[in-house]
């Protein structure tokens, strides 16, 4: 009877590992740790196109290439479709390209022929976001910070005057909603809503400084230095997550999905800290969690993926925390995904276009 007892005794214990492992796997609780082994290996990247200066997609198979006050359209074989001369390029994009000149400011479109032009606008703009039919800008007009909303056209459909230095802002598609992200002269920040007239629909100051703000479906969702939150589109809380550690990093995408790079210490005893990644659902529930070898540069939510870049590698990322692809690159210093399944890496003098590995 002593000797059958711890025979049982292991028997179960091992049932047990593997009915927690099994259970781990369908719950899909750390799906990136048990995806990692598969994907390993890095992989390198094939370039399609590399041309100095920079490079984005500009629809389809072509992309635009600005450099040294050059303009081009290219195909995705480096021919030039068209080319002109601009001396201060803003933004560039499927929709066309922004150029700043002076306190004047134009857009063109994809054929290089011009939008629209406004003469004696703004000093010193900023484009804050491109959202389809709205341009969301920031300047000065008569040295007062101003955000300013124009339509497909080029018509401004408000121009509003801000207390505090713009950082960041984001559009509702239709553009009903606008959120603001100021920092006061205390280096306080502060949230701003502006509905679709203009007015001031309501504005916020959270207790921790906010590094990014996004108008998502539910409403406003932003990151901070302590939390990560979402509020509906009249300021009141749907759900806040506390982070525990120094928020690093960090991306909020067009569909709500939040996530989030923290160093966190190793224990309560270690001096050692740990970066660890925090994917959150628009709901605010934690999708997956996962420690990092290295502080990443770059976290960015594009559509159905999430790019966490390093001194050293891009690893791609699935909505469900799945690791897709490890991809070897270094020295970027931003990274856009295309129409095409592919990507752009921007790095030091140049950008190449990438083909994403399956």
């Amino acid at each position: 009877m002593n000797r059958k007892f711890p025979l049982k005794t292991s028997f179960f214990c091992g049932l047990l590992l593997v009915m927690i492992l099994v259970l781990t796997l369908v719950n899909n609780v750390n799906p990136i740790g048990f995806s990692k082994n598969a994907l390993f290996r890095i992989q390198k990247p094939e370039t399609l196109l590399e041309v100095p200066g920079r490079l984005v997609c500009a629809g389809g198979d072509t992309y635009y290439n600005y450099y040294q006050g050059k303009l081009k359209k290219l195909q995705q074989n480096g021919e030039a479709i068209w080319d002109t001369i601009l001396d201060g390029v803003l933004w560039m994009g499927p929709e066309g390209v922004i150029n700043a000149c002076g306190d004047s400011l134009c857009m063109i479109d994809g054929n290089g022929k011009l939008i629209f032009e406004k003469r004696d606008f703004l000093k010193e703009p900023r484009v804050l976001c491109v959202q389809k039919d709205y341009l969301l800008l920031s300047g000065k007009v008569e040295k007062m910070e101003c955000a300013v909303l124009l339509n497909e056209s080029g018509a401004i459909i408000w121009q509003v005057p801000m207390e505090g230095s713009i950082i960041s802002g984001s559009v509702h598609a239709k553009g009903t909603y606008v959120v603001i992200n100021l920092i006061d002269k205390k280096a306080t920040s502060k949230m701003v809503v502006v509905g679709p007239t203009g007015a001031i629909l309501w504005n916020r100051t959270p207790s921790n400084i906010v590094y990014k703000v996004k108008v998502v479906p539910e409403g406003i969702g932003a990151i901070g230095a302590e939390s990560a939150f979402i509020v509906d589109f009249e300021g009141r809380p749907l759900w806040e997550y506390l982070f525990d550690g120094q928020v690093l990093r960090g991306d909020i995408g067009d569909d709500g999905f939040i996530t989030v790079v923290v160093r966190e210490m190793a224990g309560h005893l270690s001096q050692d800290s740990r970066s660890k990644i925090i994917m959150l659902s628009p709901q605010g529930k934690e999708v997956c969690t996962y420690s990092l070898d290295h502080d990443p540069n770059i976290v960015y939510k594009a559509k159905d993926y999430v790019y966490i870049i390093d001194d050293y590698k891009v690893m791609v990322l699935s909505q469900e925390g799945l690791l897709v692809a490890n991809i070897e690159l270094k020295g970027i210093k931003e990274l856009i995904p295309t129409e095409r399944k592919g990507i752009i890496a921007i790095q030091e003098g140049k950008s190449s276009l990438l083909k994403k590995p399956r």
